[in-house]
């Protein structure tokens, strides 16, 4: 799965776009749809890899993968945590949907 935009209320992540992506293709491998950041944690925690995804140049490039993030009240949220050899780009550099 990879996001390609987000929604923020007060520094907070509540929706993102997302849909999943074939990297073979460089490709969308179905339509994107907008959803509550809860089906994103519910995913990482389900086990599976969830990336940002940017356009550069009119090309895409996955980004780094996406975490979930325990708030202090009790939330969760997500990040993306940049590793070695990948685009240093954040959630924050993602476009808002």
């Amino acid at each position: 799965m990879a996001i390609d935009g987000v929604r923020w209320v007060n520094d907070r992540v509540t929706n993102v776009r997302w849909g999943s992506f074939d990297q073979a293709t460089n490709d969308w491998a179905a339509p994107t749809t907008i959803v509550d950041v809860q089906q994103v944690v519910d995913a990482i925690k389900s086990g599976k890899e969830v990336r940002t995804l940017f356009t550069l140049g009119g090309r895409t490039f996955l980004g780094p993968k996406v975490n979930a993030l325990p708030y202090t009240n009790g939330h969760i949220g997500i990040e993306a945590r940049v590793q070695d050899g990948q685009i240093e780009k954040s959630l924050e550099d993602l476009p808002p949907v």
